[in-house]
């Protein structure tokens, strides 16, 4: 009886406290976006989790003692009913109104053709996740040798981005459209490839398009249109292996504070644990940097007679975590850094085009080596209250079909990723990378940037850049808000 009566009073306060903090403590908790996390900066949370438990427990014990066994087990059956109750009436209705019950597209993105040009035409865009143009130029000035590198590109130095995480950035690049919070993202996405103008003109130009993009957003047939993506069933590897994941997802969540930084996850863990059945293309596109390289070491760039060709390949670049060299070698991510990154982002990106002039088809290749948004390393700006992360110097090199310079080309035109869709059109003509914006050095214009945290992706901000892209103390707020309210 004595240990029945200690059972359940750590179960109820197990229940309660775990409950409250998977509810209640979870908006500063740091998200899993790969970033590696140092826990000190986030004690805080240690203090509110000893007060939780503390008072709790104490609560807990008092009621233990001061009411009778009979009275205190129906107290704690009470409780305990109450709350599995709500949490099943939630269940209930994520289940029917979160889509769960409804047949699903599985699309799976594979690396078929993704190193396959044509002896035509062909247009790359090669983005490289969080790939900063001021650490970029910084770069420069400490290894003149990148100029050579890049020596047929315009380097736009005083671009500015459009959003400062990659969920609506990607899709911003591809087709142009703002996202506002005026619909569900699920619905922004649904038909967002079909009314790209980029992909518009690319299939009215008869354009094998390769979109090699795992994070789609899409549940609809119009991203089957590209060649690499295919409808798929996927099988579970190990149902022990994605089990733990799961676990590991929810103790980072509910858990006590001691115990979060033992359930750190990332998203590749439960991709390993997924593979695509038959007829569902070649093996799965990565995002990781020594991936490419890997492949382009062994195999290379092929060429074949088909028609023009189009690749968006999206890697992740300078992003954490900094498990990179220089060299792209893989090292312990402890020793690692941003800058590290940079330089292997940089050393992929000057890999990826000598195969392509290994292959011969550099020359008939109009290139655009970008960022989806910039990093704002080591800055800590108090005007910016609770974001010193703007990420607003998105990268952006181009270069057009035939285009041969000496050296690379740098341009302070103000240049906006709002410039983009025109950009594509026009080296889709044939121009250089001179040409492809309308406005030239020593113009000024207000850009538009919408800024929002990772960890709460349904709360936008707008800004207006009335300067030079990098100066923070010109990016100034327009008091415009966007909050999308789920329904």
């Amino acid at each position: 009886p004595v240990v029945y009566r200690i059972a359940l009073a750590g179960g109820l306060a197990l229940f309660i406290c775990t409950y409250v903090q998977g509810n209640f403590m979870i908006d500063r908790l740091p998200a899993l976006d790969g970033t590696s996390i140092w826990w000190g900066k986030y004690d805080i949370l240690r203090k509110d989790t000893l007060i939780l438990w503390a008072v709790v427990l104490t609560l807990v014990v008092i009621a233990a003692i001061v009411l009778k066994k009979k009275r205190f087990e129906n107290a704690v059956m009470f409780i305990s009913s109450v709350m599995t109750l709500m949490l099943l009436v939630t269940a209930c209705s994520t289940v029917l109104t979160g889509g769960a019950l409804h047949s699903k597209l599985h699309l799976h993105v594979s690396v078929e053709d993704e190193f396959e040009m044509s002896k035509d035409e062909n247009f790359v865009i090669l983005l490289l996740d969080a790939a900063d143009s001021r650490e970029f130029s910084y770069l420069l000035e400490q290894n003149p040798e990148y100029r050579d590198i890049f020596a047929d590109f315009t380097y736009y130095e005083n671009t500015v981005g459009a959003y400062s995480c990659t969920r609506y950035a990607v899709p911003y690049i591809l087709s142009g459209k703002w996202y506002e919070c005026d619909t569900s993202f699920e619905e922004y996405m649904e038909d967002l490839y079909d009314k790209s103008p980029l992909i518009e003109e690319l299939e009215n130009r008869n354009y094998r398009i390769g979109l090699y993009e795992p994070d789609l957003h899409a549940q609809n047939n119009d991203v089957l249109r590209f060649d690499n993506i295919f409808e798929a069933e996927f099988k579970v590897k190990s149902y022990f292996g994605m089990a733990r994941q799961e676990l590991k997802l929810v103790g980072y969540r509910y858990a006590p504070y001691w115990l979060k930084k033992y359930c750190v996850l990332k998203q590749a863990a439960f991709d390993e644990q997924l593979e695509a059945g038959e007829g569902s293309g070649e093996i799965t596109a990565s995002m990781e940097n020594r991936v490419l390289l890997d492949h382009l070491n062994a195999g290379g760039i092929t060429v074949d007679d088909t028609e023009n060709s189009f690749k968006f390949i999206h890697l992740e670049g300078a992003h954490s975590p900094y498990v990179y060299d220089a060299e792209v070698n893989i090292i312990d991510e402890s020793q690692g850094t941003y800058a590290q990154n940079m330089e292997a982002s940089v050393t992929l990106a000057e890999r990826y085009l000598s195969a392509l002039k290994k292959s011969g088809t550099y020359d008939n290749t109009a290139i655009i080596v970008m960022s989806d948004h910039g990093f704002n390393q080591d800055i800590d700006n108090a005007d910016m209250g609770d974001n010193p992360f703007m990420r607003q110097c998105g990268l952006l090199l181009i270069k057009g079909v035939g285009e041969k310079h000496d050296t690379m080309q740098i341009s302070e035109a103000p240049v906006s990723y709002e410039d983009l869709q025109e950009a594509y059109r026009r080296l889709l003509d044939g121009a250089w990378s001179d040409t492809v914006f309308d406005c030239r050095e020593g113009d000024h214009r207000d850009r538009r940037y919408l800024w929002y945290a990772v960890t709460d992706e349904d709360y936008l901000v707008e800004y207006q850049q009335t300067g030079y892209a990098s100066d923070l103390s010109t990016m100034l707020p327009t008091g415009r808000e966007f909050r999308w309210t789920k329904q």
